[in-house]
C-alpha cells in the first residue's frame, strides 16, 4: 500500500535535496521559489510601505521580487557542484550594473532580497523567513521614529550690511546653528547653514522675511522635501 506524503513530506524532501546537491525534482524547485517569493513579498512591502525617499520606483520595487527569485534559481543549480560554483562566480564577476543607487537603503534591499534567495537556494527556509520578518519589524520601528529636532539646511541671501541681523535671528530662533558655506557676489550674500529648530517651529523664516535687506530664504529637510520658500 502506497503512503500518502504530507505537505510537511514534501517539504522535508525538498531540504534534503537541496541541501545534498542530490537531483532536484520539479517539487523542490516549486517549493524554493514559493518560500523565495513569500520573502520576497515581504521585502516588496517593507520597502513601499516605509520608503522615505522622494521619487518612489516601482520597477525598484519589481527588481527586488525578482533579484531573491532569480538568486534562487542560481544558488539552486550550482549546489553540490564546485565546478559550477566557480563558473557561475567568473560569469558574475563580468557583470557591470550601470544604473547607480543614491539611497544607501536601497542598496540593503538589494542586498536582503539576494540573501534571502541565498538561503532558499540551500532550503534554509526557517532562516530565510525569520530573518526577513525580523528585518521587516525593525525597518517599520525605524521608519516610524522621529528625530527630535531633525536638523534642516536653512539658505539665506541677504545685503552684506545685514549680516549681523541674520545672524542674531537665527541663533535667537534656534536650538544651534553651523555655517556651511558662505557665498559673496554682487554685493549680497548667500549664506547655507545647518539648524535645528526649537520643536521644529518654522516662524524663523517669518521673521527673516520681514527684512528687505533679505532677498531669499529657503528651509531644506535632509530628506530632499522643500519647508518653505
Amino acid at each position: 500500500m502506497e503512503k500518502t506524503l504530507s505537505f510537511k513530506d514534501i517539504i522535508d524532501s525538498s531540504i534534503m535535496h537541496l541541501k545534498t546537491g542530490a537531483a532536484i525534482s520539479l517539487t523542490d524547485i516549486v517549493v524554493a521559489l514559493v518560500v523565495s517569493l513569500i520573502c520576497a513579498l515581504i521585502i516588496h512591502l517593507t520597502y513601499r510601505f516605509t520608503f522615505q525617499g522622494v521619487v518612489y520606483q516601482k520597477s525598484f520595487n519589481i527588481s527586488i521580487v525578482m533579484a531573491s527569485l532569480i538568486t534562487t534559481s542560481i544558488i539552486m543549480v550550482i549546489s553540490g557542484n564546485l565546478v559550477l560554483s566557480l563558473g557561475m562566480v567568473g560569469a558574475l564577476s563580468i557583470v557591470r550594473f550601470r544604473t547607480a543607487l543614491k539611497d544607501p537603503l536601497d542598496i540593503i534591499f538589494i542586498f536582503w532580497a539576494i540573501s534571502a534567495g541565498i538561503a532558499n537556494g540551500v532550503a534554509n527556509f526557517k532562516l530565510s523567513i525569520t530573518a526577513s520578518l525580523f528585518f521587516a519589524l525593525v525597518m517599520f520601528i525605524f521608519s516610524k521614529m522621529k528625530l527630535i529636532s531633525a536638523p534642516f539646511l536653512l539658505i539665506v541671501k541677504y545685503e552684506a550690511a545685514a549680516e549681523k541681523l541674520v545672524i542674531d535671528t537665527i541663533t535667537s530662533n534656534s536650538r544651534r546653528f553651523s555655517i556651511k558655506t558662505k557665498t559673496i557676489k554682487n554685493g549680497l550674500i548667500e549664506l547655507t547653514s545647518e539648524v535645528r529648530l526649537r520643536d521644529n517651529d518654522h516662524s524663523l523664516l517669518n521673521t527673516l522675511d520681514s527684512n528687505d535687506q533679505i532677498k531669499e530664504t529657503a528651509l531644506l529637510a535632509y530628506t530632499g522635501d522643500l519647508s518653505n520658500v
